[in-house]
């Protein structure tokens, strides 16, 4: 029996409403076919002020941002959810501390990555994704631990992959910035061939629709992992205890 999935959502719909289709398409094998689940949708603009006021060296600054999405967990477990998953990447850095007195289990993005990569690591990876996800180093040890190299982009490269984001993804022209993003893998890394770039922000998944729902994929002779999915395999499987 499929336990009940909970979700934390809304920071921001679209990465939610990416998780949901996934979910729903990778659940069944008919078109209507949906697990249990309950979706709890934060504010974004109440997420970013409090993100706004955090400094990395002072831990009590982050109360306020890892307590609203602690209470969602809680309010998921009130709802009979048995599972639980940040949609989004972003909130991942705080994982441990958003987690720590949860009632249920929070199924982690970076231990959903890592256990993909683990199958055939690639020599190098570089990770795509907010200016708070490739600056900082949520993926870094699950990678060393497999012996994957991973590149870290300059900073100006770091606010290229941002503007790509505020004009193609975040305003839903995402296939319109297939081109885009891989003219901009290609300027990070000039012989891609032994890298995995992992897309680690769930706005970028729609540039390459043709591969929605792929862990893993291959685009102009680029390799991709698709964290959404394999962060949505992951769910589903805990849900099936």
């Amino acid at each position: 029996m499929t336990a009940k999935i909970g979700l934390i959502g809304g920071v921001g719909w679209p990465a939610t409403v990416a998780y949901y289709e996934t979910i729903c398409r990778a659940s069944g094998s008919e078109a209507i076919d949906a697990p249990d689940m309950s979706i709890e949708s934060l504010d974004m603009s109440k997420a970013l002020e409090a993100l706004s006021k955090t400094k990395a060296d002072d831990e009590d600054s982050w109360a306020t941002f890892d307590n609203y999405f602690s209470i969602a967990l809680d309010r998921l477990a009130a709802s009979g959810c048995k599972v639980a998953a940040i949609a989004s990447v972003t909130p991942h850095i705080r994982l441990r501390a958003i987690t720590r007195n949860s009632p249920i289990p929070v199924v982690s993005v970076v231990e959903a990555t890592a256990d993909i990569i683990a199958s055939n690591p690639p020599k190098r990876a570089v990770i795509l994704g907010t200016s708070f996800t490739m600056k900082g180093t949520l993926f870094d040890k699950a990678l060393e631990d497999l012996g994957v190299e991973l590149i870290k982009p300059e900073n100006d490269k770091i606010a290229t992959l941002s503007e790509l984001l505020k004009i193609y993804f975040y305003s839903g022209r995402g296939p319109e910035g297939h081109e885009a993003l891989i003219g901009y893998v290609r300027s990070i890394v000039t012989e891609p061939d032994d890298v995995l770039f992992v897309l680690a922000c769930t706005d970028l998944t729609p540039a390459f629709p043709e591969n929605v729902g792929q862990t893993l994929f291959s685009s102009s002779g680029i390799q991709f992992l698709d964290t959404t999915a394999a962060h949505v395999d992951a769910v589903l499987r805990a849900s099936q205890g």
